[in-house]
């Protein structure tokens, strides 16, 4: 194998309870890895239970692999297990893209540019990623208008780090990138769609990334079964450079440890498991993720 790629298994269990059995749902899911320079895909299975009366995939406006399932029958729960094997290399990002933060802003309004012209519709307020005067001055007070793009929007990433604390308990998949920004907390969601507010907010096209992160157990701990979770960062649009990954969560530009699924203009764009159903009461949800690294022979 080279030693510049590493291989991997994901494992992503999402197990729904009903207070009351549920006669039909309907979902859409993003479960499947892409295909991108740097990341292969080796192979993917979603198994799910019980067995939708149909279920078929198709692929996103974002590029993304979307599959959608229908159940209709009377059903206490739901499963949805997803398994893949993924190959990642180890790349170089760009560390300068030769455009000043100010210049890509200004070079956003050239719509003969092809390039240029699919990247603004990443400049755009979605459901969680807006413009806002708030943001504007939080990037405005962190970064100087005249930094290479690269480097500011690094240091925005940085600054949001060093300013926000992780605090899985104080948001909820609804909240506002506004309300984190006031209270300075949340989770890499959040974190993430508050980055793409700030970019966005200084004319810099920003898109929210879902995917996988190898974590690490503590020294002399074994890793956890079921411990991982699904993890969100940024890519933002460097002009020259192309789109460049940003972890605000972790302080460091995404590397070979991070699995992309997905990306779209925020969370509700991307999510892994989204849906409706009939009856049911209320649903009790459990996710479990696994994220292992792999050997050649594993991923026949």
């Amino acid at each position: 194998m080279d030693e510049d790629a590493r291989n991997y298994r994901v494992v992503h269990r999402t197990h729904y309870v009903y207070t009351h059995e549920s006669s039909l749902c309907h979902n859409q899911l993003h479960l499947k890895p892409r295909d991108l320079p740097g990341q292969s895909l080796r192979n993917s299975w979603i198994d799910i239970d019980p067995k939708p009366a149909c279920r078929f995939p198709w692929i996103d406006t974002f590029g993304n692999h979307v599959e959608f399932f229908s159940i209709e029958q009377i059903h206490p729960e739901l499963t949805i297990t997803s398994r893949c094997t993924v190959t990642r290399h180890r790349t170089q990002p760009p560390t300068h893209c030769g455009m000043s933060c100010l210049e890509l802003a200004e070079s956003m309004l050239d719509k003969d540019d092809s390039e240029r012209l699919a990247a603004s519709e990443f400049l755009f307020d979605s459901r969680y990623g807006l413009r806002a005067p708030e943001f504007e001055a939080y990037a405005r007070s962190k970064i100087d208008p005249t930094m290479d793009a690269v480097e500011g929007a690094n240091q925005l990433m940085k600054e949001i780090h060093r300013d926000f604390q992780y605090d899985p308990e104080s948001t909820h998949v609804a909240t506002s990138p506004s309300e984190v920004l006031e209270k300075r907390r949340g989770v890499c969601q959040d974190f993430a769609h508050v980055l793409i507010s700030c970019l966005r907010s200084v004319g810099i096209p920003a898109r929210y990334v879902s995917g996988y992160l190898l974590t690490h157990p503590l020294p002399g701990k074994e890793k956890l079964v079921g411990a991982d979770a699904s993890h969100a960062w940024v890519s933002a649009y460097a002009g020259p450079a192309g789109w460049i990954d940003l972890d605000p969560t972790n302080n460091m530009v995404p590397d070979w440890e991070h699995l992309t699924v997905a990306w779209g203009r925020d969370y509700a764009d991307v999510a892994p498991v989204q849906g409706v159903y009939v009856g049911g009461g209320f649903a009790s949800l459990q996710v479990a993720v696994d994220v292992m690294l792999a050997n050649e022979s594993d991923l026949v």
